[in-house]
């Protein structure tokens, strides 16, 4: 990818939230692919592009930095692709038998994330992502609306959803090296690759900044430069 194929993903993310942003990201990851065929996939599919994305982008290599949970103490952490690269599913139909209930279920996707992300609150959208995502229920053969479903069938929802998409749902074991604490620390593709998608974006633009100030020369100009001959007029400038 280009400089500028680089601003314009940022341009089409920058203001929305965070499934918007994984819809943009999945347009270069997928560029074949048209709206509505990007945004029905599974999460885990979705996310399984973005992580391929990042290696072609900016290797296999993270870096990151999070709190322990029981002590609060700043933890910088380094992992591989490999190490968050999980089965992603398929998206076929999941028919399962709960608590004497024939429930039909689908993997949640990226329209669904647009939806709850409306939600009031936490509980409002887990209410309805399960709506969303049970497609059918039945007992003894007749029809069961889903909103009639007891709690203690769509309290197991959520985990089976997760074991069907693993990529979708993906924790880094962590250990604190202060209090010995131990945890499973949940990875955001979406999240960390918009970071460093946006934080390359800033830094382009703040050298197509400096060199148009400098020489008069258009963004386009400045982005058809090799980061190299950026970088040496950049620092011939300084």
């Amino acid at each position: 990818m280009t400089g500028s194929d680089l601003i314009a993903v940022w341009e089409r993310g920058e203001g929305q939230r965070a499934a918007g942003r994984g819809l943009a990201l999945l347009a270069a990851a997928e560029p074949s692919l048209d709206w509505e065929r990007r945004a029905s996939l599974p999460v885990g599919r979705r996310d399984a592009s973005l992580l391929a994305l990042r290696e072609r982008l900016f290797g296999t290599h993270f870096a990151g930095v999070t709190s322990c949970p029981s002590c609060s103490e700043s933890i910088e952490l380094t992992f591989d692709a490999i190490d968050v690269r999980r089965e992603a599913g398929e998206g076929a139909p999941l028919k399962v038998r709960l608590h004497g209930f024939d429930v039909e279920l689908r993997l949640p996707d990226s329209r669904d994330l647009l939806a709850i992300e409306r939600a009031r609150d936490l509980a409002s959208a887990r209410e309805l992502l399960l709506t969303r995502c049970v497609v059918s229920a039945t007992r003894d053969a007749a029809a069961v609306d889903t909103g009639a479903l007891p709690d203690e069938v769509l309290a197991l929802v959520p985990d089976l959803l997760g074991a069907a998409d693993p990529q979708a749902v993906v924790e880094i074991e962590l250990s604190c090296p202060g209090c010995e604490h131990s945890w499973l620390e949940p990875f955001d593709i979406v999240s960390f690759l918009w970071t460093e998608v946006a934080a390359h974006v800033r830094r382009l633009l703040g050298e197509v900044h400096a060199l148009a100030s400098a020489y008069g020369w258009s963004e386009k100009a400045i982005l058809r430069l090799s980061p190299a001959r950026r970088r040496t007029y950049l620092e011939m400038l300084r």
